[in-house]
């Protein structure tokens, strides 16, 4: 019994240091600038299925910076790799950290010792200060306006005995190149104090900005928004970086480069013949039935589906995506995904439980959470 122990902690020793081996280390690129923006890096890692870089991006103008992660593009020989598509706009002194998750895909080989970022889709918006012209809108129920390119339609009009409540949509078809701004701090109400809780935002093409509006009255039966300052439309401008070298410590000259990768691709079909651990259908939809009940009942489906997977061992990560959609909120949704992944056994995959969630801070928090892995 003691040998067997013995001889099975040895190639357990061995496999752990042969993983630990393949693992590379990358140096941090240095901080890049523009006029309007500083872009400093603080993370590199990979891992057999990811890249991870994040960098953190500060709006240094007097503009409006805007990012879009869908554009950036992680480039080995004649691969590509792009994150999870998100938006993310940094008004004049704002910073902030973006989550870049590049999952590996063929021909892209993990811990390669050099890669090339582009840090394209980020661009920089600005107006020439004035804002558009509009005359007054006059509330009832159902009405609509437009303002250059922004349609406003009252979504629901109510009058109360003390009190007028207004929910009104702005949509922006400005074209690609340019970016609708909405300041609430400039809108007055005639026939009442109003009180505004948003303060307004910026609107791409082809979205909304909807808030509301409660209204107290003054003696009145008639209302109207005075939109002057308001409205603005921004013109967007793309801030070009040179392509960005990502090295290992490791890194080699280039001939050597190409003998490493001609020796992963020989161990590569080993990895393909091996089928990822799964729940049985059976086990499954108990699973996925015991689930919902819980759901629906109020009680706590997270650490119910914990106490079974740790029966079970394991589960797949379109399993895992399944299940995700049983939640109807986007919170219980994260929580759940990131319970799961310990009992994931194709964890490369994962990139389906990150496109299941709604909402793009989920997506970045569940991002955050798989570089910590």
């Amino acid at each position: 019994m003691l040998k067997k122990f013995t001889f099975v902690s040895i190639i357990t020793l061995f496999l752990l240091n042969l993983a630990f081996a393949q693992v590379a280390t990358y140096n941090i690129p240095q901080t890049i600038r523009a006029n309007q923006v500083s872009i400093a890096f603080e993370k590199v890692k990979s891992s057999s299925s990811n890249y991870y870089i994040n960098y953190k991006a500060k709006n240094v103008g007097d503009g409006v910076l805007v990012i879009d992660r869908s554009e950036i593009a992680l480039l080995q020989g004649d691969g590509e790799m792009r994150p999870t598509s998100g938006q993310t706009v940094l008004k004049s002194g704002e910073s902030k950290t973006i989550y870049n998750a590049f999952r590996v895909k063929s021909p892209i080989k993990a811990h390669a010792d050099l890669l090339k970022l582009n840090l394209h889709g980020i661009r920089y918006a600005v107006g020439n200060g004035e804002s558009l012209n509009a005359d007054k809108l006059t509330l009832a129920s159902g009405a609509n306006q437009s303002v250059g390119d922004f349609k406003i339609k009252l979504m629901e009009y109510n009058v109360y005995s003390d009190r007028v409540f207004v929910e009104v949509k702005c949509s922006y078809e400005g074209g690609k190149n340019r970016v609708g701004k909405i300041d609430l701090e400039k809108i007055t109400v005639e026939g009442g104090k109003a009180k505004i809780v948003k303060k307004g935002d910026i609107v791409f093409n082809g979205k909304s900005y909807t808030f509301a509006i409660n209204i107290t009255p003054e003696g009145n039966s008639k209302y109207f928004i005075d939109w002057t300052g308001v409205f603005q439309v921004l013109n967007l401008t793309e801030i070009k970086f040179e392509t960005i070298d990502i090295k290992s410590s490791a890194y080699k000259e280039p001939v050597e480069e190409v003998a490493e990768v001609v020796e992963e691709t020989k161990e590569k079909p080993k990895s393909s013949t091996s089928e990822p651990c799964a729940l049985t259908y059976n086990e499954f939809s108990s699973l996925r039935d015991d689930l919902k009940s819980e759901i629906d009942s109020g009680g706590k489906p997270v650490p119910m589906a914990s106490e079974y997977l740790q029966v079970k061992g394991c589960v797949n990560a379109a399993q895992v995506v399944e299940l995700m959609g049983l939640f109807n909120l986007d919170a219980p949704r994260l929580k759940f995904a990131k319970m799961a992944y310990q009992f994931t056994s194709d964890k490369h995959k994962y990139y389906l439980a990150v496109k299941e969630l709604a909402y793009n801070k989920n997506k970045e928090a569940l991002e955050e959470f798989l570089e910590q892995q």
